[in-house]
């Protein structure tokens, strides 16, 4: 037996021996589909770790826990046979799924987020044990609210990016990634990114070949890249500046056309900085970014409906500069033109 077979032997006969105890934090108003994509991956790790990696024990321990033993999901289904949370009863891994409905407005967010102050303070508590946390999607918020972070920054759903800022203004979210790992901590984004993030961490805790053959068992196709592609710019107007509506109204009708800021702001008397503050202050944007997401916008639909040519796409928005509009666009998705339209467009399926 070479030097490198006896290595990868020693280090599978140490994984026979491991096995991990993972706790699943399950609220009210949970995703449910979160929480049984979970359950499923995890059983399934367990089988392929024995059928096709030797292991003669499942190398995962699972379990629900919660402050309530049965809870309806948003969508009306039960989850039940949840164990109480206690603090002497720490896992190797705590995992904080979509945590309330998508649809959930910020002041729902903050109650929902109040009814779990005792979690919190088991939750830092096992921390300081050595406890890995690891959440996805809406689970970020539980996550924020507890005193693991330092600072640090997380991601989440992209579509609750707004939301996020506003109730916790002294995180960083980081949006556009899919999944951030710290070490001690581990954040993914959307509902369904909690497939990819179960899938890190039995690469991370166990091994890399058993995250892929249950990757292919489940078909699923393991990505730990970017959610930006799936990012949607949909712009607030919930708000009651006038003069910021009407250079929303203009850039949204008018993104063909070139935009002239000094011009906007002698019509209304007001200075450019003026402006601009009031803009970002409105809307998280600046005029410039807000028209450069609304074209973004537009030509994603344009790759979508694979009716126009790339080219033609970037012309129609007004974009005379094909290099800096493609470097721009890919910047912002983490794609080219051509691989979002292969990837998004209608007339491939």
């Amino acid at each position: 037996m070479t030097e490198e077979r006896a290595i990868i032997q020693l280090f599978m006969n140490i994984m026979r021996v491991l096995v991990s105890k993972i706790s699943i934090f399950v609220t009210e108003k949970c995703q449910a589909s979160s929480i049984h994509t979970i359950l499923d991956i995890l059983i399934a790790a367990n089988h392929v770790a024995k059928a096709y990696l030797g292991l003669n024990e499942a190398p995962f321990k699972v379990q629900l826990i919660g402050i309530k033993k049965k809870v309806k999901a948003y969508n009306l289904s039960y989850i039940d046979n949840i164990q109480p949370i206690k603090n002497d009863d720490a896992p190797d891994i705590l995992i904080l799924p979509g945590a309330f409905e998508a649809v959930a407005t910020e002041s729902e967010i903050r109650c929902c987020l109040e009814e779990y102050q005792s979690a919190y303070k088991i939750f830092n508590n096992w921390h300081k044990e050595g406890v890995l946390m690891a959440s996805a999607c809406t689970g970020n918020f539980l996550l924020a609210k507890t005193n693991v972070l330092a600072g640090r920054d997380i991601t989440c759903h992209w579509a609750f990016s707004s939301i996020a800022n506003k109730i916790f203004p002294n995180n960083v979210f980081r949006t556009n990634k899919l999944l951030i790992d710290h070490g001690d901590i581990v954040s993914a984004g959307g509902a369904t990114a909690v497939s990819q993030l179960v899938l890190y961490i039995l690469a991370r805790e166990h091994s890399r070949e058993l995250a892929q053959i249950t990757a292919k068992m489940m078909l699923i196709e393991m990505n730990f890249e970017q959610q930006s592609r799936f990012a949607i710019f949909k712009p607030s107007h919930n708000h009651r500046d006038t003069i910021v509506s009407k250079l929303q109204a203009h850039l949204e009708s008018k993104y063909a056309e070139s935009f002239n800021l000094t011009e906007f702001s002698s019509q209304n008397a007001l200075s450019e900085k003026q402006i601009v503050r009031r803009f970002k202050s409105a809307t998280g944007e600046t005029p410039l970014s807000y028209l450069q997401k609304t074209r973004i916008e537009k030509v994603k639909l344009s790759l979508e409906s694979g009716v126009v040519s790339i080219n033609k796409a970037i012309w129609n928005v007004g974009y005379e500069d094909i290099s800096s509009f493609r470097r721009l666009f890919k910047k912002a998705t983490g794609l080219t033109l051509q691989e979002y339209r292969s990837r998004f467009s209608m007339c491939s399926v």
